[in-house]
């Protein structure tokens, strides 16, 4: 996903953030809650091509508080990307509401929406968005580079996300001396290093083999489980979709199903995620 301009709007919308340093996913007191996930509310976001105007979201509701591995499949043109771009902040929804983490990202101005992206969410690209002078360790260290945060304890954090991710031995090479399944997990830990609630995966295994595939969606199932991240997964694969606990459907801009895919295998899934509504 490329970063979209997003308008600033009043200065008063920038407290959503000023506790993102130290906002976690424990309960405050009375809350009933002890994960913050990920809340939409008729939402709703348009685009002008030409004299056209697209509706590309719709009075989209979601709701996800509980962490683990969660699918989006949707036919092109459904809203899918377009609700990753919402939740990662990287648009911002003509109306409604966005909660992510436990910040309203709809009322963020640019400066905060830059300290969200960097501490409030994690971000897994299709493709890897390494950059090539750096080694695995320097790009997974490069958000708190910019951030001014570098430390002897990040550091550490990132070498240790690298040896949990298998690619411990490889942490100073290149991009151009890995495979393609090794950059994303490099991808992986730099989403990770600042312990995010929340991960947007944009069809991480595109630019993969099967094989890679099927063990990243492995990997991704294991690390929201252990972890306790909620990991939000745009795909069109029902292979991946069946590494999820839960799926939701997009058409014309809305979710149009929701289910838990226990006991569905790949093939059940796709029929599941096509069939016509109310059926």
């Amino acid at each position: 996903m490329t970063e979209a301009r997003i308008r600033s709007p009043d200065s008063t919308n920038c407290d959503s953030v000023s506790s993102l340093h130290t906002q976690s996913n424990d309960s405050e007191p009375g809350s009933t809650s002890t994960f913050r996930g990920i809340s939409v509310r008729k939402a709703n976001k348009s685009y002008r091509i030409g004299s056209r105007s697209v509706q590309a979201v719709r009075d989209l509701d979601l709701e996800i508080h509980e962490p683990g591995l969660v699918g989006v499949m949707g036919p092109s043109g459904s809203g899918k990307s377009t609700l990753l771009h919402l939740l990662g902040g990287l648009d911002r929804p003509d109306s409604g509401e966005i909660v992510v983490g436990g910040s309203r990202v709809d009322r963020m101005d640019e400066s905060a929406l830059t300290m969200f992206r960097r501490h409030g969410i994690g971000i897994i690209f299709q493709q890897f968005n390494l950059l090539a002078s750096m080694t695995a360790l320097e790009n997974v260290l490069l958000p708190g580079v910019l951030d001014g945060a570098e430390s002897e304890s990040l550091e550490d954090r990132a070498r240790s996300l690298l040896e949990d991710l298998g690619v411990g031995e490889r942490m100073h090479h290149r991009p151009d001396a890995l495979s393609g399944g090794e950059q994303q997990r490099v991808a992986i830990a730099r989403a990770l290093l600042f312990e995010p609630p929340v991960v947007l995966a944009d069809e991480p295994t595109g630019a993969l083999d099967s094989a890679a595939s099927d063990r990243l969606w492995r990997l991704l199932e294991e690390l929201s489980n252990e972890r306790k991240v909620l990991v939000l997964m745009v795909t069109h694969e029902p292979a991946a979709a069946a590494h999820c606990r839960r799926l939701f459907i997009l058409r014309d801009g809305k979710v149009a199903d929701e289910f838990d895919t226990e006991g569905l295998d790949a093939a059940r899934l796709a029929h599941r995620a096509t069939r016509p509504l109310g059926t």
